[in-house]
């Protein structure tokens, strides 16, 4: 029995679905929620929470298999934050958003976009949360001095992968990485941290390479953080009026391919396999037999 600690994104937690009032899930082949919940209080308010994850993920069936998982994977996160909720975990850092978890055998991170860190945390400021603060800060010269969308890529990855090299040093316990929406450099030799690396997880399941951006959310960070790489303001009105059909933008004469456009199109080539795929029940998140599979390839290094 090994006690496991989960970080990362969404796709760390499981299958997701969409709230309905009564009982419902995207996935018609499989339509039992796990330990149904009022869901109707979740459609209430200003801003009602349509997304739930509707079976649990890799982490249950490990537990299921004997081990001990405790989850701290939530979706929207960031490598950063992925890699601050281990330093709470192991008492690194104060506890403000989990509770710790001192001494696993095991940490898993869902490796998620690392262009996701282009956007601050949820907490604000005020939080006082120096010990996740401090990765953006040590990003902020690699992003206002690349030269291209990938260098930022890389060097956010960098400063993440360096944050998990210096727990593990600090701490010894040794960490499984999955490929997600993110991608570890082909040479890992310099972080002993990563006991195994699961790659390609995301490749195999959509059957081509993840794209650097994976999330409309993530290309909008792009965009603001550094306009100089990404698009024209036609190039802009292009990307809004793929997001936003509905506003019934006209069509305007594509530009010259840019590093930023290719990235866009690699993302919606994404976006219609897996709203083709049956293996994405909500079109964007892997199905429970998936997360099962997961959990069965791992367990042999847990």
């Amino acid at each position: 029995m090994s006690k496991v600690l989960i970080v990362g994104d969404s796709n760390a937690l499981g299958e997701w679905g969409t709230i309905i009032p009564g009982p419902g899930v995207a996935n018609n082949n499989d339509p039992e929620v796990f330990r149904p919940w009022n869901k109707e209080k979740y459609l209430e308010g200003d801003f009602p929470k349509p997304f739930q994850v509707v079976w649990p993920g890799f982490g249950y069936h490990l537990d299921k298999a004997g081990h001990c998982t405790v989850n701290y994977a939530f979706g929207g996160a960031g490598n950063f934050e992925a890699i601050f909720k281990v330093e709470e975990a192991l008492g690194l850092a104060p506890c403000f958003t989990s509770p710790v978890f001192y001494n696993p055998d095991l940490i898993i991170w869902m490796l998620t976009e690392p262009c996701r860190d282009l956007k601050r945390s949820l907490w604000p400021d005020e939080a006082g949360l120096f010990d996740l603060e401090k990765y953006y800060k040590q990003s902020e010269p690699f992003v206002a001095g690349a030269k291209t969308i990938k260098e930022i890529n890389d060097s956010l990855l960098k400063v993440a992968l360096d944050g998990a090299q210096k727990i593990y040093e600090e701490t010894h316990i040794p960490w499984l990485v999955i490929e997600g929406w993110g991608k570890l450099p082909e040479d890992i030799s310099q972080y002993s941290f990563i006991k195994y690396a699961h790659r390609n997880w995301m490749d195999k399941i959509i059957g081509r390479p993840v794209p650097l951006i994976s999330s409309w959310g993530t290309a909008e960070n792009v965009r603001r953080r550094r306009p100089d790489l990404t698009e024209s303001a036609a190039d802009s009105l292009r990307m809004f009026k793929r997001q936003r059909p509905d506003l019934d933008i006209p069509d305007i004469p594509e530009g010259p391919d840019s590093e930023f456009k290719k990235i866009v199109e690699d993302y919606e080539a994404v976006i219609d396999i897996m709203n083709k795929s049956e293996k994405f029940p909500d079109n964007c998140h892997a199905d429970r037999h998936i997360q099962k599979e997961l959990a069965e390839e791992l367990e042999v290094y847990v």
